[in-house]
């Protein structure tokens, strides 16, 4: 080896291997310290300050829980005000349409009386209760009301029929009409009156002891 090179190896730091020449100062430092002893333990919390944080949490909820119930009453306040309005708009929509079909029938019931009065003529207060009675029949079709008539020796339906009373028969077999009594009404499906009737009981049975 030259001298030179020996010269280089005397300069080398003892106890390293990095070549003569080397910057220590830019390296950074060694972490001798393991990586368990960095982090000190995190306290234990006690029961105690647990079951308070608990209670915390739940007064939390139950605030939260008072805030919804709090709306919903609320939302059903305004629903129950805006739905009692509704209906109340409702109702008055409904007399209104019932009234009005009716409006005529009134004004021509008083134009026959005051005919009537002005001249006491049957002829005349006949024709204003044909009149009426036109206008009558005019707003129960506006309605969509239809008379029930029963007819002779039709059979009873208690769906239709009111039966006003039992009459013997010989000609009307028992369980059927006899005659009507008062026409009936409805609207649809739905009966606002049934027809009252007269029903057969059928053969009038002869008096056992009166025959002995």
């Amino acid at each position: 080896m030259s001298k030179k090179n020996n010269d280089e190896k005397e300069n080398k730091p003892a106890g390293t291997d990095e070549p003569a020449g080397t910057d220590f100062t830019s390296r950074p430092p060694e972490n001798k310290a393991s990586g368990s002893g960095d982090n000190p333990a995190e306290p234990e919390i006690s029961a105690e300050d647990r079951l308070r944080q608990r209670i915390a949490e739940l007064e939390l909820e139950l605030v939260g829980a008072k805030d919804k119930l709090l709306r919903a009453h609320a939302d059903f306040e305004n629903f129950r005000k805006r739905n009692f309005k509704d209906m109340n708009e409702l109702r008055t929509f409904v007399k209104t349409d019932t009234i009005a079909p009716m409006l005529n029938v009134f004004d021509h019931f008083k134009l026959a009386l005051d005919a009537a009065e002005k001249k006491p003529d049957f002829k005349v207060l006949n024709e204003g209760m044909k009149l009426i009675l036109a206008e009558f029949q005019k707003a129960m079709d506006e309605l969509g009301i239809d008379i029930i008539n029963v007819p002779e020796n039709q059979v009873f339906d208690p769906n239709l029929h009111d039966a006003a009373g039992n009459e013997a028969s010989d000609k009307i077999e028992e369980g059927k009409v006899i005659r009507q009594w008062r026409q009936g009404y409805k609207m649809g499906d739905r009966v606002l009156r049934p027809a009252s009737v007269v029903v057969s009981s059928g053969p009038a049975k002869q008096d056992k002891t009166a025959e002995k």
